[in-house]
């Protein structure tokens, strides 16, 4: 069964809306960690430099997640063109290896969620204690 061309560019604008939300996550991420570098200097508290390591764990997860969502985004294009010239099978190939990415960019963004979870943990447990 041949796929048509609507079918990778479906992925188009999903594929771009996160990048976008990933890019402003590492903008967030990237003011967060000066803050609490600034905070750490004069502090020296324990906390913070936990917060710092899990904000660093955090920033190599949403690099890759960038990483893999951008290539997604790149064979999902060039699945498109192959599709254009009538080179069915090499699109589809290049769709499901877009795919593939996309989903590895997601579980990425999965495991980035559960370490900010543990972040608030940690903001959390200096509160109360």
């Amino acid at each position: 069964m041949a796929i048509s061309l609507t079918t990778p560019m479906l992925l188009f604008p999903a594929t771009s809306l996160i990048l976008l939300a990933y890019t402003a996550k590492l903008a967030y991420l990237s003011n967060l960690a000066r803050t609490l570098y600034k905070q750490y200097t004069i502090l020296e508290n324990e906390g913070l430099l936990i917060q710092i390591r899990n904000l660093r764990k955090r920033i190599y997860f949403i690099k890759n997640m960038q990483a893999f969502g951008s290539l997604s985004f790149c064979f999902c294009t060039i699945s498109v063109f192959m599709l254009l010239n009538n080179w069915m099978i090499a699109g589809e190939v290049f769709l499901g290896l877009s795919s593939v990415l996309l989903v590895i960019a997601l579980y990425l963004s999965f495991m980035e969620v559960v370490l900010s979870a543990e972040a608030l943990k940690i903001v959390v447990k200096d509160v109360c204690d």
